[in-house]
C-alpha cells in the first residue's frame, strides 16, 4: 500500500528534496507535484507510484540501505520445460528444497510457472502419481512470475512478493536469477 500524499510530502522534505527535483526525476512538471501536494488533484496511481519509488530509492540510499536485485538473487536457476512431465518437475522441486520452478518455452523464454500447489490440487482431484508420469507440465502450469531487471531495487521486490512466492530476474529477456522471500530477507540482515 502507497503512502498518503502528505506522508509523501514530508519524506520529500525530509530529505532535502525540492519540488523542482523531484518533478524533473518522475517526469511531470513542478506545478503538478505542488498541486499534488496541495490536494487541488487527483493523480493518477502509475504517477504516484513512479513518485514514491523515487522517494523511497532515495531515502534508502540515504541510509545506506539500497540492495539492488542483482546483489541478492539466485543466479543457478532450477526450471523445468514446458514439455517435461510433471513428476519430472516435482522431483526437481524436492532434490532442491523449491516450492515453484520457472517453466522454460522451448525458444529458451520463460512460459509459466508450476507450483507445489498445482501438483497436489491434481492429486486431490483424482490423478494418480503414476500419471503424472505421462502428463507434461504445460497442462497445469501456471502464470509467469513477475519479471525486474537487474537493477530493480529492493522496495519495489517488496511490493511483488506480497503477491508472489518468486520474482525472476531476466536481462535482454534471457533468465539470469530468482529472487523469493527468504533471499531478501537473508539480504536485510547481511545489508541492515
Amino acid at each position: 500500500m502507497l503512502p498518503t500524499i502528505q506522508e509523501m510530502r514530508k519524506m520529500r522534505k525530509n530529505l532535502g528534496i525540492s519540488q523542482k527535483e523531484l518533478a524533473a526525476a518522475t517526469g511531470v512538471s513542478q506545478s503538478y507535484i505542488a498541486r499534488l501536494e496541495k490536494g487541488s488533484i487527483n493523480p493518477t496511481y502509475e504517477k504516484v507510484r513512479n513518485i514514491y519509488d523515487f522517494l523511497n530509492k532515495k531515502g534508502m540510499a540515504s541510509q545506506g540501505l539500497e540492495i539492488l536485485a542483482e546483489k541478492i538473487m539466485s543466479r543457478n536457476v532450477v526450471f523445468c520445460t514446458a514439455m517435461d512431465s510433471i513428476s519430472h518437475a516435482l522431483d526437481l522441486m524436492r532434490s532442491g528444497g523449491y516450492s515453484q520452478l520457472p517453466v522454460m518455452g522451448s525458444d529458451g523464454r520463460i512460459v509459466g510457472t508450476i507450483t507445489e500447489s498445482d501438483i497436489n490440487d491434481l492429486l486431490v482431484k483424482g490423478s494418480s502419481p503414476e500419471s503424472l508420469k505421462n502428463m507434461t507440465v504445460r497442462k497445469v502450469m501456471g502464470p509467469v512470475l513477475p519479471q525486474i531487471d537487474r537493477s530493480a531495487s529492493i522496495s519495489m521486490l517488496y511490493q511483488m512478493l506480497k503477491f508472489y512466492s518468486a520474482v525472476l530476474v531476466l536481462e535482454e529477456g534471457k533468465l539470469k536469477g530468482i529472487i523469493t522471500k527468504s533471499d531478501v530477507l537473508k539480504a536485510v540482515g547481511t545489508y541492515g
